[in-house]
């Protein structure tokens, strides 16, 4: 017990303002946003198709400006625009809570996702500047087990809130971004910048600066790749549990998963970041990510599925920390926000390919009557990746 409170005291206050809005920020929104679909189709009767369309205006404000708003936060600085972000993000979330037409839940859809596009690149950029080479990886397995935590706990307490009204879901995860909001605001240290803001080049100039990086162009390719695989997940469990255990808790199965990544997100990360290469570790995160969704889909049990799950979730545990932190290692002492920022936009659209592919896959199979078309084509993806990232590495090596 000595040894854990010497650890946890050498832990600066800076780090743990960020992991307290990690955690509650993860509660905050997935609390309230799992539940919004079936919200705006039970309660508010819209269409399934004005469901999407709002739901894809809140993903493209928050990754399609990601971009944009990660370069503003290495003018800005780092917690202006984390606070800025929260700010947005808590009006956008209120509104929730009060409007039941259209243009107001656009608006509402809007604002919250353009929000997390202001403080998610900053806030990654605000790891990485507190953290070393030497703990990055730790830092940010971390800072996953924490979103991860709120993962499992945000939809308990949302649907515990939903059996009064949607308005009290809303209400309360519109508080708990105003305490995180007041939680940076009065003991968030601002950082200084690595460069004086004059020394900075302009918006466009910036990101043309990301942009000419080669080699983090083709990492964007990988983790996009990588990413398309992630996507699925939503799709993939529901249709197979549908097909061989229809009625099954899907929740508990993804809630199963999460605890898994939570117990051995801090463990794995670190054992693969001391034993591997950096595209080492983001081929194995990939190699249980098509693995996973394999076994999903050869299995004809409600067991093999969870097995598919826990392996694709230990596949993500290996993935994120160390593509964030080789995110941190590419933008070096410099417009780090606008790399995150261009990282982001990178797995919008690699979530986006995966969702319309993996679509189309699925519908190809059942017209070709060949079953494991869609599951043996992400097996081919995440190969065919992995020998890409692997290329790199001994290029890197070299």
């Amino acid at each position: 017990m000595g040894a854990i409170w010497n650890k946890l005291t050498a832990i600066k206050l800076p780090f743990w303002i960020m992991f307290m809005n990690t955690f509650s920020m993860a509660v905050g929104f997935y609390m309230m946003i799992p539940l919004l679909a079936s919200y705006l189709l039970h309660d508010l009767l819209l269409t399934v198709m004005m469901v999407g369309v709002i739901s894809a205006i809140r993903s493209f404000s928050q990754q399609g400006l990601s971009v944009l708003c990660g370069t503003l936060a290495d003018r800005l600085g780092y917690k202006r625009t984390i606070l800025v972000g929260l700010l947005i993000r808590t009006f956008g979330f209120g509104m929730f809570g009060f409007v039941d037409h259209i243009p107001g839940l656009i608006v509402a859809c809007f604002f919250s996702g353009l929000g997390a596009a202001l403080f998610q690149p900053a806030s990654y950029a605000y790891y990485t500047a507190l953290s070393t080479s030497a703990n990055r990886i730790t830092i940010y397995a971390i800072r996953e087990m924490l979103s991860n935590m709120g993962f499992v706990v945000g939809p308990v307490l949302g649907a515990l809130l939903m059996g009064f009204h949607f308005t009290y879901v809303s209400m309360t995860a519109t508080l708990i971004f105003v305490f995180s909001f007041f939680l940076s605001l009065f003991f968030l240290p601002n950082l200084k910048e690595a460069r004086p803001q004059s020394e900075l080049p302009g918006i466009w100039p910036q990101m043309k600066k990301v942009l000419h990086n080669r080699s983090f162009r083709r990492f964007m390719i990988f983790t996009m790749i990588s990413w398309s695989l992630v996507a699925q997940l939503y799709i993939a469990v529901p249709l197979r549990v549908s097909q061989i255990a229809n009625g099954a808790n899907i929740g508990l199965i993804y809630s199963c998963g999460a605890i898994v990544m939570v117990l051995l997100q801090v463990p794995l990360a670190k054992l693969g970041n001391n034993n591997l290469q950096p595209f080492g570790v983001m081929s194995l995160g990939t190699l249980l990510l098509a693995g996973g969704l394999f076994a999903i889909g050869m299995t004809g049990s409600l067991a093999g599925i969870y097995v598919g799950v826990i392996a694709f979730m230990i596949g993500q545990v290996f993935l994120q920390p160390m593509m964030n932190t080789m995110v941190s290692d590419y933008a070096g002492s410099g417009s780090i926000a606008s790399y995150f920022g261009f990282n982001s936009f990178a797995l919008s659209i690699g979530a986006m390919i995966g969702n319309v592919g993996g679509g189309y896959l699925y519908d190809l199979g059942n017209l070709l009557g060949w079953r494991l078309l869609p599951w043996s084509c992400f097996l081919f993806i995440g190969l065919v990746n992995i020998g890409f990232m692997l290329k790199e590495q001994r290029a890197r090596s070299h």
